[in-house]
């Protein structure tokens, strides 16, 4: 099992695709196993993460030659569209359930929390409205252009969020942030 260490962040964490600030200081994590893959370009992602003690923080930046976006609807299936994942267990020494944040390259969201595939409880509006995401793509929707050739995806998501979140299936769920915490991802 890869073992990544999410550093935290000494000042403001800037929502950008730029490798500045404490992004700077964060370790690299390569995209290196392609499931789906059948044929093509295996495209390069390269993930950063960072804490403090409001939020984690998570930054993609992703090669793609075939850069669109489809779904605008909340918690639609933007695994359809040019879109990163992130999957974390919070407490996987008590229990088995995750929470999945889908982003698409124009920043919608897909986020659920269960322990399996189907079946998941998914975030409300009112709830993501708390979380931060900014991407290089500003439209709601995109098309693939011969000019592609990357995205960028950065996101706050704040430690109550996650909590009041996990918290809708398993009450009294407290996600913060300290030295030892260890996460699934």
């Amino acid at each position: 099992m890869s073992k990544y260490i999410i550093k935290k962040a000494a000042r403001a964490v800037p929502l950008t695709g730029e490798v500045i600030g404490p992004w700077a200081r964060a370790d690299v994590l390569k995209i290196g196993s392609y499931p789906w893959y059948k044929a093509g370009v295996k495209q390069g992602t390269a993930v950063r993460l960072v804490y403090d003690a409001k939020a984690v923080y998570v930054q993609f930046i992703c090669e793609d030659k075939h850069i669109f976006a489809r779904k605008t609807e909340f918690n639609g299936p933007v695994c359809l569209d040019s879109c990163v994942e992130f999957f974390a267990t919070i407490e996987p020494a008590v229990r088995p359930d995750y929470f999945n944040l889908e982003i698409n390259c124009c920043g919608q969201i897909h986020m659920g929390f269960g322990q399996e595939r189907h079946g998941r409880i998914l975030m409300t509006p009112e709830l993501a409205k708390r979380m931060k995401i900014v991407t290089s793509i500003k439209a709601p929707s995109k098309e693939e252009s011969p000019r592609d050739s990357a995205w960028w995806v950065a996101a706050a998501v704040p430690f109550e969020v996650i909590s009041e979140f996990a918290g809708q299936k398993n009450p009294g769920t407290a996600v913060k942030p300290g030295k030892g915490t260890i996460w699934k991802a």
